[in-house]
């Protein structure tokens, strides 16, 4: 009896210092105030006359058809995956009109050699996690390993302007291998995955209360807090959504 209770401490005890890390994590690498223009580039990557030119064809694509379609590129992430980084920075940027959540945003980060692009709920149908993959892997990626990081960013938001508008992408360059999960993330979810096992046998009504709070808890928080404004000054666009479940893709060069 006494071993099945120390079991459980010891198992309680390794969530809780497993989320506490997470979130620690989380606040090393903050998230940038919303961004004032459609085009924001603090790593210096495209060109100015570039930056400018794809900035205001954004922004008269927003007034014309409602999406807000924007690009942050900076130099990293920290520790965060891009993938999560991205979704907490959607969501408290609020990218979309509220009530429709129709935004899409490139993130770029240069230093880390990585990329997303994060799509609200209301463009999933117009951009699934394939096309955004495409886009990525046969538009942007290509343009930036050979040199032309204006085309690479002008062109993949093009690509998906054309496919929001019903047009279709051209034939692929050939299939990209998938990459691996990372290690160090494979052995996170195996660890979580054991505690969780460990949990469930010991206490199950406990094991569900940490689970639902873990998987549940961070992101919405996040958006609550932020209320429903969302504006952006400057010459650049107002938002209110922010949805995003995660839908898009990630790709690296």
């Amino acid at each position: 009896m006494k071993f099945r209770r120390s079991l459980r401490a010891a198992a309680l005890f390794v969530v809780l210092a497993g989320v506490s890390a997470a979130r620690l994590n989380a606040a090393e690498t903050p998230i940038p105030p919303p961004p004032a223009r459609w085009v924001t580039d603090t790593a210096n990557f495209m060109s100015p006359g570039a930056q400018s030119s794809l900035d205001s064809r954004l922004a008269a694509y927003g007034q014309s058809t409602g999406h807000q379609l924007i690009v942050y590129i900076g130099q990293t992430t920290g520790d965060a995956p891009i993938d999560d980084w991205a979704v907490r920075a959607f969501e408290r940027w609020k990218v979309g009109r509220k009530g429709i959540d129709d935004g899409l945003v490139l993130f770029v980060m240069a230093a880390d050699r990585k990329l997303r692009i994060e799509v609200g709920y209301g463009l999933e149908a117009q951009v699934p996690d394939a096309i955004a993959s495409r886009v990525i892997n046969d538009v942007i990626v290509p343009r930036i390993q050979a040199g032309d990081r204006d085309g690479a960013v002008t062109s993949g938001m093009d690509a998906v302007m054309m496919v929001i508008g019903g047009g279709a992408l051209p034939a692929g360059r050939g299939r990209r291998e998938r990459q691996p999960m990372p290690l160090a993330q494979f052995i996170f979810l195996a660890i979580i995955g054991v505690i969780a096992l460990v949990m469930f046998l010991t206490n199950p009504s406990l094991a569900m209360l940490l689970l639902f709070n873990i998987f549940s808890g961070g992101g919405r928080r996040d958006r609550d807090d932020w209320g429903g404004g969302g504006g952006w000054g400057g010459g650049g666009f107002s938002g209110g959504g922010g949805r995003s479940g995660g839908g898009g893709a990630s790709g690296s060069w």
